[in-house]
């Protein structure tokens, strides 16, 4: 008889297919593990938005600012199609789940959660504005509209479409495919407990946050939207739903071009600092300290909230316990 795990049976090409196979297939699973759905993941995110980056069109021509909020628009919307393809491709083909178990069931709660998260990221926005007001970071110089109210509403709307344009394809990838997929993944060896694997999952999104806004806007604006990246994934990890972290993600944006942080037409505050051109968005480090103020009170609002009123400060159980596709299909026999 032939020992199978001999080393002669170990030298035979079938034998170091199998062993390849194991490394990159999850067999039980049917799909390919952690690792390479992650990598996968990252390749379409640079391939499919990169190349969304390149056609930016500007269809409207004339002055004003309805004309330009319009092209603002249309020159979005490429990056943004290039960006949510990338996250189907990778869920619904490597991933092999549906986009719902990525935190993307849409319901009333889910809804719910969005305004919520919505008026916590308006609110923080605020609260740096008159935490730099009051260190005297910002000088206030003025309120009004830029121009009639009517087209001010229509630009204000334009302003909102174009944060969420890029707000929820980004929270989709970042928060809900690769917090998702770490998270499981480390969930799922012994000796890392799961909120550990959770707080890996928020940590590495983090820094892929900062690395691909550092890239083109500098290292301190990267820094400073790696520590916003900590609430954002910490608002996902706590309730299983991109709800939050998107509400969040577009309160802060959006409430910052009303309230001039981000100057806009849309602006109503009309805000200066001696340390920055706010245009470029070439931030000092002032701008990250005042920032980590919202970032602090933003975990804390959301700690006592699952707390007080949900099932306590866990892991959602969504994130580390997939829901895949081929589940729908399964006959009970293959058990």
């Amino acid at each position: 008889m032939v020992d199978a795990s001999g080393p002669a049976v170990r030298r035979v090409p079938g034998y170091l297919l199998l062993r390849l196979r194991w490394v990159v297939w999850n067999t039980a699973e049917r799909r390919p593990r952690a690792p390479i759905r992650l990598v996968a993941g990252l390749v379409l995110f640079f391939v499919l938005a990169g190349a969304g980056n390149q056609y930016r069109p500007r269809p409207f021509t004339g002055n004003g600012a309805i004309v330009e909020a319009l092209n603002m628009l249309t020159w979005q919307i490429p990056n943004a199609l290039g960006l949510a393809l990338a996250v189907v491709v990778a869920a619904l083909v490597v991933d092999r789940r549906h986009l719902s178990d990525l935190g993307f069931a849409i319901d009333r709660q889910w809804w719910r959660e969005i305004l919520g998260g919505t008026m916590v990221g308006a609110g923080i926005s605020m609260l740096t504005v008159l935490v730099g007001l009051g260190i005297g970071y910002y000088e206030f110089t003025g309120v009004g509209l830029t121009t009639e109210p009517g087209s001010w509403v229509v630009i204000a709307v334009g302003a909102a479409l174009f944060q969420l344009l890029f707000v929820v394809p980004e929270e989709l990838f970042v928060r809900g495919y690769l917090i998702t997929n770490i998270t499981e993944g480390l969930d799922s060896i012994s000796a890392i407990s799961r909120r550990m694997a959770a707080g890996v999952a928020i940590l590495v999104s983090s820094g892929f946050f900062y690395l691909t806004h550092a890239v083109a806007k500098g290292t301190t604006f990267g820094l400073m939207v790696a520590v916003w990246a900590l609430l954002l994934g910490l608002g996902y990890v706590l309730s299983g739903n991109l709800s939050v972290p998107i509400g969040i993600h577009f309160g802060v944006n959006f409430t910052g071009v009303l309230a001039g942080v981000n100057p806009q037409p849309a602006s109503l505050l009309k805000l200066s600092t001696a340390t920055t051109i706010q245009e470029s968005l070439v931030l000092p480090s002032e701008a990250v300290v005042i920032r980590s103020v919202g970032v602090v009170i933003g975990i804390a609002v959301l700690g006592w909230w699952y707390h007080a009123h949900e099932e306590g400060i866990r892991v959602a159980l969504t994130i580390p316990k997939p829901t895949l596709r081929w589940h729908e299909y399964r006959n009970p026999t293959d058990d």
